[in-house]
């Protein structure tokens, strides 16, 4: 049996999935949120679905198990804490306490994508 025909431990990759989804989900209603509240232009309201398109998408190929994904995901967490820190700065209280939320997820999501990304097998 060759190092890479062991079976590969599953649990990283589907905590990144459930880190990105999760993610994707909270971003999804809190961009729902800020687009009612109406005070978004064009661009603040399609480049966070677009971005919430690409957690799912990523989320789907990690938990079908996709290294390359999970490394993927490790960026998009990264960019998306940063913007969200961004976004904390310029708000009051509710804002504050709505993108820290997010901010944790990304913790969460990125710690998991990390695991999967050094837990996978070298080819």
């Amino acid at each position: 049996m060759q190092p890479n025909d062991a079976p590969m431990n599953r649990t990283p990759f589907i905590l990144a999935a459930v880190g990105a989804g999760l993610t994707s989900l909270y971003w999804a209603a809190l961009a729902l949120l800020i687009a009612g509240a109406g005070n978004t232009n064009t661009l603040q309201t399609i480049l966070p679905f677009v971005l919430i398109g690409l957690y799912g998408y990523r989320g789907y190929q990690v938990f079908l198990g996709e290294p390359a994904a999970a490394k993927s995901l490790l960026w998009l967490h990264g960019i998306g804490a940063v913007i969200s820190v961004m976004r904390m700065m310029s708000g009051d209280f509710i804002t504050l306490l709505l993108f820290g939320i997010k901010i944790g997820l990304h913790v969460f999501g990125a710690a998991m994508a990390y695991w999967a990304t050094v837990s996978s097998p070298r080819i």
